[in-house]
Formats: structure tokens, C-alpha cells, sequence
């Protein structure tokens, strides 16, 4: 691995000297991962590191020792010193333990600002992210995390129902029969850690919303009639056959008892956690604050970000009416496009037809912008398009060399979504492939020259980061040519409404903000000044070109996951506006603008909070 990134022009005496640092920061982020891998299978997996984790621990004691030893490393990640030739024969440190976890912020002479990109980065994404954990974790947030997509117990649950692949059961498939029992048997423990860190937040008065308790209740309804019926050896509509002998019988028994643990869940969450519940969406604007924090790596000022996100969606409509009256005439609205562009089935294609589709869409802009607008290692390899299980949805998944499989591109369509329109998913395409999250985390997991250690390539990721650079792919699309039908241009415009109006339901909803007038008016909303689930789905449907299915989906997403919907757009405003200010250097210095060094810098910086991006794009 290299000592520097892309652009650093320090000598290698330099990079000496900084060596004993960037040593201790990388064996402090290596036990940061190996921490997080031992409470969690998924993590262990990303990293390969060993685990007797079989399902999530987040119970009380999991959290607490989590907790001690995050406060531990991040002590331990301040004592680092820097080179004694800087600090006049005297490594410079922090001032011990006792320092505020929140102080990570370098003052104007911090002579970390002199280190190596590597170096520097790494020490304040560790800080940056070891910072907020705790926060959730001592502010009980963490323990009262509960919706419908990302909380723990959608964690449990995709463990205990994810069957051996080998329908056969030949070969191998003993041992997957026999890895699905030993989750099985540790799900009591698992859910029950689950109810009790649920009870400790509450025992604090910190609780989730009571929707999201109700639906969470549903949930585990469905999950243990699935799990009753593997009991009785039923595992119909999956074409897996369950063991025989002693295996079988330790499965119907292992699932009996998972199944009835996961009732006692539901249970609990009806009959004790939703009383106690409040009635009001959102999580309040102090619990708000820290999940933006986590979410992005950076504090917002709510009221401007939502004004802000008001003069956008009107901005984007506009936009959206002009390139209508473009197409059809003078008069016409986004609303006139978009019936035209759906009046015509033939132009559309199925669900089944969606991959094929998409892989051309992705190799294109492979084609287009790899070796040109930016560089990935060669290990890549050109995304694959898939179909998920329906539902509704869309989402990257990483390479993973060890099983043999190449970054992947999954799309959900909701049940009912028979007609598929070209226009409306080109922009969603790249986003998820290149020059979007492929090129970007894809690259990240793979490439060792990158500087990036195991933690920072799988486990530290920055969702603003992430999603920012993705948006902001999209736009790269429209630059480049990607998007340049007016129906793929109108695609675009429609899906950055839809992020825009999202970012008026996070802050509304999670931040306790007023309903704004021209949202209150739409048909469908409560009227009432305090956003609800109907003032939600007004305005996600009014904003969108999706189908009713999948609208029903976001609604649940958005009221149930503080910030996520922030990620994307505030994330994409710091990369355009790093963009920016390196053009303006570029200029002050007579140089030409490099927009690919610019790309393969920003990818090298590894997934980072918004305020580390910002300092280093600048």
C-alpha cells in the first residue's frame, strides 16, 4: 500500500517520518473492526475476520462494552504522535483520555494538517466516526433504533431466513442445514437483546415513533409463520427440501423455539413498548441532530437546509415544465410529459425485460467514463444487473472476490409494477453502477492502493459520502452524454425532485419542522401543521413518477430512518462544490482543469463525513 494518495508530492523522507503514525492509526482502525465484527456476522463477512457471532448482538451488555472500547480507541487514536521534526524534538499528542470525544476538529496550527492525505484522513475518520457511535450509543438512540429496513431485527431476520442455496442439498448443503439451525438457536438470545435495549431507552424516554413499533409488531407476526412452518419441515415455494434425521429434527426444534421467541418480541412490542410510545412521527429534533451526525458527518442548520430544499423542488418543477414545453409546446407541464411519455406500452418493458436493459445501460457508461473520467483497479470488472426478490427498491452490492462475484446492481420492482419505462430508470442505473456506486464503494473494496485499510473499506462508510457521489454521478451522466434524450433528461429531473422532496419529509418529520403551505395544500395531506403519514404520502406522490407500490415502501423508509433521505442531495452539494473550488485553483494557477484527478482524488479519500470531505476536496 501506498503512503500517500493521488496528488500528495511529499518525498519519501516524508513519508518516513510519518510512518510510526500511520502504522499505530492503521492497527487502531484494524481492532476497531475486529470489535464490530465480533457483534455483528454481517461485518465479520465484509472483512473476513473471524466472529462467533451467528446473528447481531445489540443488546444492553453489547452496546455497553461496544461503548468502553470505542471511548478506549478514541483516547488511543488521539495519543498517536506526530513526527518529533515538527513539534521541536517532541511528538505532538492529544491531552490525554479525559478529552472530549466530540473535539476532533484541527486547530490552524495542528500539525496533523501537515500529514500525509493517508494519514490525515484516517486518523479523522476514526475520530469522526468513533464520535458518533458513542453519541447514539450514551444517548440510548442506538438502543431504540427500530423501523422497518435497517434496525436491528431486520438484521435478525434476513439471518434466520436466508436458506441454503443448494436445493439439491448434496455436497455442502449438511452444513449450511446445520449453520441455519445454530442461528436459529441463538435467535431467543438475539431478539431478547433486542426487547431489552428497547426497554433501557425506554426506561430513559427515549422511544421510537409508535408507527414504527406497530409496523416493526407486523413484522414479526410474518416471521414467525414463516419460521412455524419450517418447524413443521414446510419450506414450500422455495424448492429446498429440508433435511431428514437428526438434522431435520434439530431444525423443527430450533425453529419452534426461534419461532416462539420471535412472538414474544411482537408481544412485547404490542402489548408494553407501543403504549408507552409516542403517537407523533419522528424521532425530535436533539435525537434528529445526532442521526444527521452519523448519517453524514456533519451538523446541518435544519431551518436553511429546509428553505433550501423549497426554492430546489420549485427550481427542479420548473425545470421539469420547460423541458416539457420543449417536447410538446408552449403550455405544457411536467405533468402533460409524463403522460405522454407513458402513453405509448410498447415503449415500456417488463420486469423481466429490466435486466438485459439496464446491463447495456451500465456497459455503456462503462465504456464512456472508466479510463476517462475517472480510473478504477483492475480487479473491478464491469457491474452485473439483477432482479431482487419484489418488494420494491434498489441497491449496490459490493464485489466479493472470495465468492467470486462482481459488484451487483439489484432492483425490486413492487408487486404490480408490470410496465417498466426506460426513461424513468436510466438515471437510477448509473447511479448504482458507473459512474455512480460502483465506481465509487465498488472501487473503494477492492483497490489496496487506495490507502484504505479493512476498516475503512467496509465498515466506516459515510452514507452522505456515499449517496452524495452517486447523485452527484448522475449529474455527471447529463455532462457527459449519458442522459441526453429529453425522455432520460426528464428521467433525471424526476428522480432529483423526488430526492429534493424527500429532504423536506426528513427534516418535517424527524426535526419537527411546519408543514409548509404549498405541501399542506396537496390533495391527500392532513392540512394539519404537524407532519403525518398522509402529509407524507401527498407529498412523496405529488413528487414522483413511481408507482403506488413502491411509494407505499418509501413512506414506511422515510418515516422510519432519521437523515437517511438527506444523504444524497447535501452529500451531492459537497462534491459539486469541491468540484468547483478545485476548477477555481486550477484557473488561479494557469493550470487546465483535471476533472479525472479530481474523481480518482475524491474516490482515494475513501467513504468519509461531509466535513473531512469537504477539507480535503479543498
Amino acid at each position: 500500500m501506498q503512503d500517500q494518495a493521488p496528488g500528495d508530492s511529499r518525498g519519501d523522507g516524508w513519508k518516513g517520518s510519518w510512518g510510526p503514525a500511520r502504522v499505530r492509526l492503521t492497527d487502531l482502525a484494524e481492532d476497531y473492526a475486529r470489535l464490530l465484527a465480533s457483534q455483528d456476522p454481517v461485518a465479520a463477512e465484509a472483512t473476513g475476520l473471524p466472529s462467533r457471532a451467528l446473528l447481531p448482538d445489540v443488546g444492553p451488555e453489547a452496546l455497553a462494552e461496544r461503548s468502553m472500547v470505542e471511548r478506549r480507541l478514541h483516547q488511543l487514536v488521539r495519543a498517536v504522535e506526530t513526527p518529533r521534526s515538527l513539534t521541536g524534538g517532541h511528538g505532538a499528542r492529544s491531552d490525554g483520555p479525559e478529552d472530549d470525544a466530540r473535539d476532533s476538529t484541527p486547530d490552524d496550527d495542528d500539525p496533523w494538517g501537515t500529514a500525509p492525505s493517508a494519514v490525515r484522513v484516517l486518523r479523522a475518520h476514526l475520530l469522526e466516526r468513533l464520535e458518533t457511535s458513542i453519541d447514539l450509543i450514551e444517548s440510548a438512540d442506538q438502543g431504540a433504533e427500530l423501523n422497518i429496513l435497517t434496525s436491528p431485527f431486520q438484521g435478525v431476520r434476513r439471518r434466520l431466513t436466508s436458506l441454503p442455496t443448494d436445493l439439491s442439498c448434496s455436497g455442502p448443503c449438511t452444513q449450511d442445514w446445520a449453520g441455519l439451525v445454530d442461528r436459529y438457536r441463538a435467535a431467543p438470545r438475539a431478539l431478547t437483546g433486542i426487547r431489552d435495549s428497547l426497554a433501557v431507552s425506554a426506561a430513559q424516554g427515549v422511544l421510537p415513533p409508535r408507527g414504527q413499533v406497530e409496523a416493526v409488531a407486523r413484522q414479526t407476526d410474518d416471521l414467525a409463520r414463516i419460521l412455524a412452518s419450517q418447524a413443521r419441515s414446510d419450506l414450500s415455494g422455495g424448492g429446498h427440501v429440508a433435511p431428514g434425521g437428526a438434522l431435520g429434527r434439530d431444525l423443527q426444534v430450533a425453529a419452534n423455539d426461534a419461532a416462539q421467541a420471535v412472538a414474544r418480541l411482537g408481544r412485547y412490542l404490542r402489548g408494553e413498548l407501543a403504549p408507552l410510545a409516542p403517537a407523533r412521527e419522528g424521532v425530535g429534533p436533539s435525537r434528529h441532530a445526532r442521526w444527521v451526525r452519523r448519517m453524514l458527518g456533519t451538523s446541518i442548520d435544519t431551518a436553511e437546509v429546509y428553505q433550501w430544499a423549497r426554492q430546489e423542488l420549485v427550481d427542479v418543477v420548473a425545470a421539469q415544465d420547460a423541458l416539457a414545453a420543449e417536447v410538446l409546446g408552449t403550455g405544457a407541464r411536467a405533468g402533460d410529459l409524463d403522460a405522454h411519455l407513458r402513453a405509448d406500452p410498447s415503449t415500456g418493458m417488463s420486469p423481466e425485460e429490466f435486466p438485459r436493459w439496464a446491463q447495456g445501460v451500465a456497459d455503456e457508461a462503462w465504456d464512456a467514463v472508466v479510463g476517462h473520467l475517472l480510473d478504477v483497479p483492475d480487479g473491478l470488472g464491469r457491474p452485473t444487473v439483477l432482479l431482487d426478490t419484489p418488494g420494491g427498491g434498489v441497491h449496490y452490492e459490493e464485489p466479493e472476490p472470495s465468492r467470486s462475484l462482481p459488484g451487483r446492481v439489484l432492483r425490486s420492482f413492487a408487486i404490480g409494477d408490470e410496465t417498466v419505462w426506460p426513461w424513468a430508470e436510466r438515471t437510477t442505473v448509473l447511479h448504482e453502477s458507473v459512474p455512480g456506486h460502483h465506481a465509487h464503494s465498488g472501487a473503494q473494496s477492492l483497490d489496496p492502493s487506495l490507502t484504505l485499510t479493512l476498516w475503512q473499506r467496509h465498515l466506516g462508510k459515510v452514507p452522505g459520502c456515499n449517496e452524495g457521489w452517486a447523485l452527484y454521478a448522475e449529474r455527471l451522466a447529463i455532462e457527459t452524454g449519458l442522459l441526453s434524450k429529453p425522455a432520460d433528461r426528464f428521467g433525471w429531473l424526476a428522480a432529483r425532485r423526488w430526492r429534493i422532496v424527500r429532504v423536506l419529509v426528513d427534516l418535517g418529520v424527524h426535526s419537527w419542522l411546519p408543514v409548509p403551505a404549498e405541501i399542506a395544500a396537496l390533495p391527500g395531506a392532513s392540512g394539519e401543521s404537524q407532519w403525518d403519514r398522509s402529509t407524507v404520502e401527498a407529498a412523496l406522490r405529488a413528487h414522483t413518477v413511481l408507482g403506488e407500490g413502491f411509494l407505499q415502501f418509501e413512506v414506511d423508509k422515510q418515516l422510519g430512518w432519521p437523515a437517511q433521505g438527506l444523504a444524497y442531495v447535501l452529500g451531492e452539494r459537497v462534491w459539486l462544490e469541491g468540484r468547483e473550488r478545485a476548477q477555481r485553483g486550477a484557473r488561479a494557477a494557469g493550470e487546465r482543469r483535471d476533472l479525472r484527478a479530481f474523481h480518482n482524488r475524491g474516490i482515494g479519500l475513501g467513504s468519509v463525513g461531509l466535513d473531512l470531505l469537504t477539507r480535503e476536496l479543498g
